[in-house]
């Protein structure tokens, strides 16, 4: 009997002793998520390319509002885009824009003052010099404000059919601008603006030319104070109007992109 009670007594022990270790229990491992295997990535498609325009040398020719000037002296023909206030700076501004795999170049050769007989004189060599793909053509405001020229309005037609032949003739596209609306009391003649118009649009049919009507395009609000130039936002509008044409004769939509 007492052997046996001394073996329950150590039993007792070893399990008192175990109990009093201090040894805090020890907690739970945390069940870890394996992540989700996602299978293969989706490529993304490249970027559209962007579109293309069947010409990259431009001449704007002209005067004054070619110019982007109403009397500060400027260099008739530089071989740059001229003034940043001018329509062909702005209109080289878009170009670049809009087709960015393209380096476009549009010469401003706009002269202020000059009527048709002074720029007739000089507009073949000015094409022999840039020797452009486009030429964007708008003159004859200052033979309407002519008091000799003015009353001849045929005439004034007539050399601008002679630029819109030579250019045509060396296998330049030309775009002919009707001019601007003008405001009665101010420095041009509006009652001829109408007349001169109406002819340039008949005879650039005849003759292969793109016709850019302006003046139904630009609003005379974007005219300035002096009545017969545009201002800065007209000469913006201006741009964009030649921008819409060009786009409408040139432009290459871009290739469909192909997923694979």
């Amino acid at each position: 009997m007492i052997g046996r009670f001394r073996w329950i007594g150590v039993v007792a022990l070893v399990v008192a002793s175990a109990c009093d270790s201090g040894s805090p229990p020890s907690a739970p491992s945390p069940i870890v998520t394996p992540p989700v295997d996602p299978g293969p990535s989706t490529p993304q498609p490249p970027p559209a390319p962007p579109p293309t325009l069947g010409v990259t040398r431009i001449l704007a020719f002209g005067d004054s509002m070619t110019a982007g000037t109403t009397s500060v002296a400027f260099v008739p023909f530089t071989l740059t885009a001229g003034k940043a206030e001018s329509y062909p700076f702005k209109l080289q501004t878009l170009l670049a824009a809009r087709y960015t795999a393209q380096a476009m170049e549009v010469y401003n050769d706009g002269v202020p003052g000059e009527n048709t007989p002074e720029g007739s004189a000089r507009f073949g060599g000015e094409l022999s010099l840039a020797k452009p793909q486009a030429v964007l053509l708008m003159e004859g405001a200052n033979d309407l404000n002519n008091p000799v020229l003015q009353l001849d309005v045929t005439s004034i037609t007539g050399r601008m059919e002679d630029m819109v032949r030579l250019a045509t003739g060396r296998g330049m596209t030309v775009f002919l601008a009707t001019i601007p609306p003008q405001r009665v009391g101010g420095k041009g003649n509006p009652a001829l603006v109408d007349k001169y118009n109406g002819q340039l649009k008949v005879m650039a049919s005849k003759k292969g030319a793109i016709l850019v009507d302006v003046n139904a395009l630009l609003p005379l609000s974007l005219i300035g104070q002096d009545g017969l130039h545009p201002t800065e936002a007209g000469y913006q509008k201006l741009a964009e109007i030649w921008l819409d044409a060009i786009k409408a004769r040139f432009e290459t939509a871009p290739a469909a992109t192909v997923r694979r």
